[in-house]
């Protein structure tokens, strides 16, 4: 009788220690990830198992993210959270809280694609990203050393990491070409990387709110950006040539304080970007060449509305444009907070304001029914540059082929404006 009792006390230890290990101890490739609730501790190993099963993960509660030493109460981790996609990562983290530590030196969760990785057998899967909800405040946490304008990072808050994103979601692993991410969702965010609801974006913390390479389609949807020191969302084509990553929609979505509002880079295709909101940002809508030649080809911006920028609507190295509908304010008014200089001295062209800023834009090109307004009332009507349309050549590309009609223009100095 009580050897029979001491082989049940054993088993049901064993099935207990196994239970406890499919919690969240350690990853493994069958058991459901679990809430971790709160406990920051034990965040890394929830999200690698969900991502290890492709099983839904909800996450609660409140995390404080840093690289403090102590990890024992549960609250606080060794680093930001670092996690390799395998299968399909599917988060609702509605109502829960990501807070970075005023230590963080990095990104604040880091997906990352892993050079023929094989475990849980994902090897040559691709896989979907869906997050949806959540508050990620990057607002202490260190500035990376990539960042627009380093001059102005304040003292103490230089990091030495080059990425320090709130989402950071690299899909393909350049110098191999080896690809994992197939279509990336994320909505109902909410970032906040400044402390107060007025400081500029050189005041707040970290690096982008997401950041995103290689997805083969892409949608950023219904997510709230305030205070950002990069880009609000920063999506990018991967590869060692930009192979993997087109077919990016970025649409109702809401930025203020921003250096970038929202940006597509290195010759990703087929970009939407349509009904968002945008207020006091240096770029708002954009398409940038980082490698000479690479080119985006069909971009749509629609139905947008930009008030206090200093290149509302930029494009770069880009084929087949339509840009029709939109609304940009407030052309020539401050932006972040540089009321003593009455020039857009972040405009990296040059110290006008420009509305529409052509850059190497090629194809079939149309502009239309779109609202260009300057500022009124003002003693900056007068003192700043402010240009509606503004074409010139980028990367030894002229632009040309821009066909543009019903478009209305007040209080700008050109209309358009050809250099």
């Amino acid at each position: 009788m009580r050897t029979d009792i001491k082989n049940s006390l054993r088993i049901l230890a064993t099935c207990s220690t196994m239970l406890w290990v499919g919690q969240g101890i350690a990853a493994d490739c069958s058991s459901n990830p679990a809430n971790p609730n709160g406990k920051a501790s034990k965040l890394q190993n929830a999200l690698q198992q969900a991502t290890n099963t492709g099983k839904p993960l909800r996450l609660t509660g409140t995390y404080y993210i840093g690289t403090d030493k102590d990890a024992t109460d549960g609250k606080q981790i060794l680093k930001g959270i670092n996690v390799t996609l395998r299968k399909n990562l599917i988060v609702d983290a509605t109502g829960a809280r990501f807070i970075a530590k005023a230590d963080l030196d990095g990104d604040l969760f880091s997906f990352d694609t892993k050079n023929n990785d094989n475990v849980c057998s994902n090897k040559g899967q691709l896989a979907n990203f869906s997050w949806k909800g959540g508050d990620f405040d990057m607002s202490r946490a260190k500035v990376s050393t990539v960042v627009p304008i380093t001059r102005l990072t304040p003292a103490g808050r230089e990091g030495n990491d080059k990425t320090a994103d709130a989402l950071s979601i690299r899909g393909v692993v350049n110098t191999t070409n080896y690809h994992k991410l197939n279509e990336l969702v994320i909505e109902y965010i909410n970032f906040y990387g400044t402390r107060n609801n007025s400081d500029p974006f050189y005041e707040a913390g970290g690096d982008s709110g997401i950041l995103m390479t290689g997805a083969l389609k892409a949608t950023i949807r219904y997510n709230n950006f305030y205070g950002v020191r990069d880009a609000a969302v920063y999506l990018s084509a991967g590869g060692d040539n930009g192979q993997f990553g087109d077919h990016f929609t970025i649409h109702d979505n809401y930025v203020e304080r921003a250096f970038d509002g929202f940006t597509s880079k290195r010759g990703a295709d087929n970009i939407v970007m349509r009904s968002n909101v945008l207020k006091d940002v240096v770029v708002g809508l954009s398409t940038k060449s980082v490698f000479r030649g690479w080119q985006a080809t069909n971009v749509k911006i629609r139905d947008n509305t930009i008030d206090n920028a200093m290149r509302a609507i930029s494009l770069e190295t880009t084929n087949n444009v339509t840009i029709e509908d939109n609304e940009i304010n407030k052309l020539g008014d401050v932006v972040a907070a540089q009321t003593s200089n009455s020039q857009a001295n972040f405009n990296a062209y040059s110290d006008a304001f420009e509305g529409i800023s052509l850059n190497g834009v090629q194809g079939t090109n149309t502009i239309r029914n779109n609202s260009i307004r300057g500022i009124t009332g003002s003693s900056r009507e007068s003192s700043t540059i402010a240009w509606g349309i503004v074409h010139r050549s980028y990367e030894d590309r002229d632009t040309k082929n821009i066909n543009k009609t019903n478009n209305t223009f007040s209080n700008l100095d050109k209309w358009s404006k050809y250099l």
